[in-house]
């Protein structure tokens, strides 16, 4: 029933209904007549055309089935059968393409063990085109100096293939991969021409940059070097391929820079000579500038003449003899703020502006330690670009040597002669003396630079014409100290007690004013860098000569006196005593000599039985001479 109600699509209502009727009539054993009587119950109008829908439904379906048989399997077969002829051929072509792969994997290992023995030839002899356009075309500038180094390479290993016979067998049998291929011969034509190339433009480099120094608008030298010394690779490959052109061109440099450096401190030293400077004559004698005066010393001669280096201030206040006061002079003979030229730190140069354009009064050591500094810093400058740049051997020190006094000559010359003019007809004493010390510094400093020997004779010769000139002023002050009036008068002291004025209790005028010189020549006595032998130098002697003139004098001067001994004890005294003062001094960190090399003595042999050996740290000259005033003293005591 449920799948008869599915059938028919009755619902549950009619079933029941159904099922009513059908227990209410019997069915007959007869099976016709059972369906008669079924036939009376007729499904709902609604459900009648299920069975004709599902028929027609039926039909449509297939019609579309033996339309899809006739039609489209047909067509289905056309395709499957083309596509299986096209699979056919493409697997025969992939058979074809499998056959060939292999061919092409047996020839690829086969010129693989074939071409490992070319490949690293190509490497060695190849030239990229990239490299060549730079060479020909590119600027020269430290990226650039790289394909000197590449051409370098190339030419060392094409060396090796040069050696190659003519049966393309290597002299060297342990080696059988440098066979020359057959058009080597090119390759090292190309490798020349890239050669000469480089070496033709190294060279115009280096000589535009030379000429630039003699421009209407030179630039600086130290500019010029920065710039070569940025391509310094340039001169080596020149030097290493073209010794005669590095040679010419090294050769040229130094003609140029002999000329530029000439130029240069020839202004200079025009400047310097603007600068004031403060004018020593003949009245700075010592005896000069006392209660009686008694002016000795050189007269002026005929002979002598002016350079042209003096101003014409310095040369009339030579001829006029400007009066100088008792005090300046006195003022002279004290020489601390001028030891400042000597410890200052600062190396710095006088510019020649500054040099041109400065009013204060300078002493002649100013203007020789500006020159020479400004001569050791520019040597020090072109020693180093030349070892740097232009150096031929390994070990050129005496090449850059000789090339440094090629170059510095002419300016050596120019400054000897400006020291000539500077000291012919100045009587300072002590600017001549720090003059000297200022040329021991830098010979001193010039050492520690390492620079070659060509600036230390230089400054051998500066002091060839220093040393005389100060043992003629020595002279002159000797004579003047034998011309001094004999007196007994005592130094000012700006007091009117009487005591003050009396000789036997205080010092004489002369015995200050000399201990002012006595005291200012040890301090310049101990001014080194390193030990010496202080007997070797003149100034021991000059110490020792001064010191026994005013001896004399002070001997001369104390038989006016009731009691010479106690007169001359007290003038010893005084000396003695500013002698422990300075000996005091040189004991202190904090005095101004801190920078001296106290110890300058240690090499110097002295008696074994100095009474001072525990001040074996002071300098030989100071302590003989504390010594000898302190024996005077102990001897006029006794008296």
């Amino acid at each position: 029933m449920e799948v008869l109600r599915d059938v028919l699509s009755l619902d549950q209502a009619k079933v029941d209904q159904l099922k009513a009727t059908t227990q209410n009539e019997a069915y007959n054993d007869n099976p016709f007549e059972n369906y008669l009587k079924d036939c009376k119950f007729k499904a709902p109008s609604n459900k009648d055309q299920s069975p004709l829908t599902k028929l027609k439904t039926l039909q449509e379906t297939h019609s579309n089935n033996e339309a899809a048989i006739n039609v489209v399997i047909p067509q289905l077969i056309d395709y499957l059968t083309q596509f299986t002829d096209r699979l056919s051929n493409y697997t025969q072509d992939l058979d074809f393409i499998k056959k060939k792969s292999n061919e092409l994997q047996s020839l690829l290992e086969y010129n693989s063990t074939k071409l490992a023995d070319i490949s690293p030839m190509v490497n060695d002899l190849m030239i990229p085109p990239e490299l060549i356009n730079d060479i020909v075309k590119g600027k020269i500038n430290e990226s650039w100096q790289d394909n000197i180094a590449f051409i370098t390479d190339k030419e060392q290993i094409y060396d090796k293939y040069r050696r190659t016979d003519h049966h393309g067998h290597h002299e060297d049998t342990n080696d059988s991969t440098t066979i020359a291929p057959k058009d080597f011969d090119k390759l090292c034509q190309l490798l020349d021409i890239l050669k000469n190339v480089i070496l033709e433009r190294s060279k115009r480099l280096i000589i535009s940059k030379i000429k630039s120094l003699r421009n209407h608008h030179p630039i600086p030298s130290q500019r010029l070097q920065t710039q070569l010394l940025k391509v310094r690779k340039i001169f080596p490959f020149i030097r290493d391929n073209n010794l005669s052109l590095a040679l010419e061109l090294r050769q040229a440099y130094c003609y140029t820079m002999k000329w530029y450096y000439k130029e240069y401190f020839s202004r200079y030293i025009r400047s310097l000579t603007i600068l004031q400077f403060q004018q020593i004559d003949s009245q700075f004698a010592l005896g000069n500038g006392l209660s009686t005066t008694s002016v000795g010393g050189f007269s002026n001669s005929s002979s002598l003449f002016f350079s042209n280096y003096l101003t014409t201030s310095a040369t009339n206040a030579f001829y006029n003899k400007v009066s100088v006061t008792d005090e300046e002079i006195n003022r002279y003979f004290q020489i601390k703020k001028r030891l400042n030229v000597l410890t200052q730190e600062d190396n710095t140069v006088m510019v020649s502006q500054i040099a041109e354009n400065n009013t204060t009064k300078n002493y002649i050591e100013i203007g020789f330690k500006n020159l020479n500094l400004a001569i050791l810093d520019n040597c020090t400058v072109e020693y180093l670009f030349l070892k740097e740049f232009f150096a031929i051997n390994d070990d050129g020190h005496e090449e850059i040597n000789g090339l440094l006094e090629q170059i510095f000559q002419p300016t050596f010359d120019e400054a000897t002669e400006y020291t000539q003019q500077l000291i012919q007809y100045n009587y300072d004493i002590f600017g001549v003396l720090i003059s000297i010390r200022v040329a021991n510094q830098l010979q001193f400093e010039s050492e520690r630079r390492e620079i070659p020997s060509m600036f230390d004779s230089f400054l051998n010769g500066q002091l060839i014409q220093l040393w005389p000139r100060f043992q003629q002023l020595v002279d002159f002050q000797c004579e003047s100290l034998r011309k001094v009036t004999i007196t007994t008068n005592v130094a000012k002291y700006g007091s009117s007690n009487a005591t003050n004025n009396d000789p036997l209790t205080s010092p004489h005028e002369l015995a200050v004013q000399f201990g002012k010189i006595l005291i200012s020549f040890l301090t310049l006595a101990i001014t080194h860098k390193l030990a010496i032998d202080e007997r070797s130098e003149p100034l021991y002697n000059s110490i020792i000569r001064l010191r026994n003139d005013f001896e004399t004098v002070m001997t001369k001067c104390s038989k006016k006196t009731k009691s010479p001994e106690r007169f001359l004890t007290t003038n010893y005294m005084y000396l003695y005593n500013n002698l422990q003062q300075l000996h005091l001094q040189l004991n202190m960190t904090d005095s101004s000599t801190q920078n001296y090399d106290f110890n300058s003595t240690g090499n110097v042999n002295t008696d074994a039985t100095d009474e001072n050996e525990d001040n074996s740290g002071v300098p030989l000259i100071i302590r003989e001479t504390e010594n000898h005033f302190k024996t005077l003293v102990e001897a006029f005591t006794r008296s």
